[in-house]
């Protein structure tokens, strides 16, 4: 119902975009998209959920909307996590520390090869990272039983075939995401956060220290609920499992900025201020549909980025839940940043939340339309 009201008044707005002088400048456009952007997001966003807007054009900010926080707090980013894995799996294969997509969970996970089937052991990297593998979906009973044991990764790959189906079929999951985090290590023989720190956050001025790694014991809820206060609160944060495995499949905390640097970096073919961060071939292949996924605004699934396409105009999406965003443009050299203060203790504003559907309505119907050809 909401993308059919705004998709009204994007008609319209599209029409007068087309008006628009080629010297338009950055402040231009803001006095154009923010309006649109408040007026968006007041119909569907009645709870003040979004906290952070950022949309950035030809590398520059265009509208910097922070509601209720400052520049620098930093949020739950959820599944936007794995597109975060998935850089730095492109990154590893580059170096030289993953042989590529096509090795197998055999290869990649040596320590744990006694552990697997020989069905999980012949799993492929590209698979995983296409949602495509077999492992349990991304389903409260499947992520509690996980989440709950003792070792996760053992109870991922002793899962494998049992919860997910086998058919090669897209199913996302969150259990097969978290194996990303035990390949790097075993691959860079480092933890990710050590990994991610020297190859992307601080290439990228991303700032890490202190970290606060809690370690979530599930079994335990009333420990859990407590560890919870403290991770809300807390500055940047990358919680680990019972391994010591940070966690692959979500809630990686990062500044709106950061968010919208990463979108900026894919934007830019990997490059950083003169530097390859990440390798452009990579950046295609991730960004590139490896299947198909028919949502509302999504196309296809790379490599954990969801392919999208508004407006006729092609573009992939960072998406986590709650309405964490990184959505790019190419076309339009545009970058949208979302963070929501999305908490699942209150079951009443989650039922309200703002999600990835409406992140991409935002993006179609009151940003699009108002930027100048």
């Amino acid at each position: 119902m909401r993308r059919h009201v705004w998709s009204a008044m994007a008609a319209s707005a599209l029409l007068l975009a087309g008006c628009s002088d080629s010297g338009t400048t950055a402040e231009d456009t803001a006095d154009e998209v923010e309006p649109a952007v408040e007026e968006y997001l007041a119909a569907v966003d009645p709870e003040g959920q979004v906290r952070a807007v950022l949309v950035h054009r030809d590398g520059e900010p265009v509208v910097q909307r922070y509601t209720g926080t400052t520049a620098e707090e930093y949020w739950d980013t959820r599944s936007v996590t794995k597109s975060l894995m998935s850089t730095l799996v492109g990154i590893a294969i580059d170096e030289g520390h993953i042989a590529g997509v096509e090795a197998s969970l055999g290869e990649l996970l040596p320590s744990r090869r006694s552990e697997m089937s020989e069905a999980t052991a012949a799993v492929t990297l590209h698979q995983v990272l296409t949602h495509t593998a077999g492992f349990a979906p991304d389903t409260a009973g499947a992520s509690v039983e996980y989440f709950a044991a003792e070792d996760w990764v053992g109870q991922i790959l002793a899962d494998h075939g049992e919860s997910g189906p086998v058919d090669g079929s897209f199913v996302y999951s969150n259990a097969g995401a978290h194996l990303l985090s035990a390949i790097l290590v075993e691959a860079t023989g480092v933890p990710v956060l050590q990994y991610a720190r020297e190859k992307l956050f601080e290439p990228l001025g991303i700032s890490t220290e202190p970290a606060f790694e809690p370690a979530f014991d599930f079994s335990d809820e009333a420990a859990a609920a407590a560890l919870y206060e403290e991770y809300w609160v807390a500055g940047f944060t990358w919680p680990v499992d019972p391994q010591g495995l940070h966690e692959g499949a979500c809630c990686a905390k990062l500044r709106p900025s950061d968010l919208a640097a990463m979108g900026q970096l894919y934007l830019d073919q990997g490059r950083w201020d003169g530097q390859q961060v990440v390798p452009e071939e990579w950046v295609e292949q991730a960004t590139t549909a490896h299947v198909e996924v028919r949502e509302a605004g999504v196309t296809g699934y790379g490599y954990m980025w969801w392919i999208t396409d508004i407006a006729g105009q092609p573009g992939y999406m960072a998406n986590g839940l709650g309405g964490q965003v990184i959505h790019v443009l190419p076309a339009e050299n545009l970058v949208v940043a979302v963070a929501t203060e999305f908490d699942d203790r209150d079951p009443a504003r989650m039922a309200k939340m703002f999600s990835g559907e409406s992140a991409i309505s935002m993006v179609e119907n009151a940003i699009v339309p108002h930027l100048p050809n």
